[in-house]
């Protein structure tokens, strides 16, 4: 990672939660130098370019912000998994406290989460026909209700509404899908985004805030974060993966390409 790179990103401050949005297309190879050598030996076995090209891109993105806050190079950060409920190796890939980290991909889009100390989740998917099976699977009965009575040709919406906002809850708790989505009651797609309910012994103690994102045409996203509220802006990562290894911008200052980005309230 340039200095220059780092430089773009903004110091994180309490209460505020940093979004970073890139895309497939954004993916380079210079890139590759950022991953460490799972992260490249999972690449390495997804079959079809596009998927390698979000991993890339989602992982570059993600190592660049968190490494940016930590004042450390972006291909030395350590990102520790340790499971919720086993203390296993695996779960939710994590930078040293305080940043926490989350992060998504669908389609041809790629979010990246980023708060001082608050647990967060996000979640973005492509908006896209789904199975009656998968309905059945991820919504509870009322959910179920609320989604027949859509006309048939903004379910597809409403459901991924629906699966956005749980995905990103069930992220920030830290239980991913070890706990069925069915299990949780969230507000209709049209309603702000509210968890009316949690069924069974694993409902979190800490209070949950929950938000939906701007992800742009043809995309849903949401963003939760456990215990306390946070204020979400949104940045611009494509720019910022622009500038990795990039010629110098700046006369004068070798591998110092300074980037302006954007800081903006998102609505909630």
């Amino acid at each position: 990672m340039t200095a220059g790179a780092a430089q773009a990103v903004p110091a994180l401050r309490p209460g505020a939660c940093q979004l970073w949005w890139a895309s497939a297309g954004d993916a380079h190879p210079r890139l590759g130098g950022l991953l460490d050598k799972g992260e490249r030996a999972r690449a390495d076995r997804l079959r079809r370019p596009a998927d390698r090209a979000l991993h890339l891109t989602a992982h570059a993105l993600a190592r660049t912000v968190a490494a940016a806050q930590l004042g450390i190079p972006a291909e030395s950060l350590p990102l520790t998994a340790v499971c919720k409920r086993c203390g296993g190796p695996h779960g939710k890939p994590q930078p040293p406290l305080p940043v926490r980290l989350s992060w998504s991909h669908s389609g041809e889009r790629v979010v990246v989460a980023l708060s001082l100390g608050t647990e967060i989740g996000v979640d973005v998917e492509r908006i896209a026909p789904f199975a009656p099976e998968t309905a059945e699977r991820v919504l509870c009965a009322p959910e179920r209700t609320v989604l027949a009575a859509l006309p048939a040709v903004r379910r597809p919406e409403g459901f991924v509404r629906y699966w956005t906002r749980k995905e990103a809850l069930l992220k920030a708790t830290g239980d991913g899908l070890a706990v069925a989505p069915e299990l949780l009651h969230l507000t209709p797609p049209d309603a702000p985004p509210r968890l009316l309910s949690w069924s069974g012994p694993d409902r979190p103690r800490l209070p949950l805030h929950l938000y939906d994102l701007d992800a742009g045409t043809g995309y849903l996203a949401a963003l939760a974060a456990s215990g306390a509220p946070v204020r979400p802006t949104q940045h611009d990562g494509s720019a910022l993966l622009a500038a990795v290894g990039a010629p110098t911008a700046v006369p004068g200052t070798p591998g110092h390409p300074t980037l302006p980005v954007a800081e903006r309230p998102l609505a909630s």
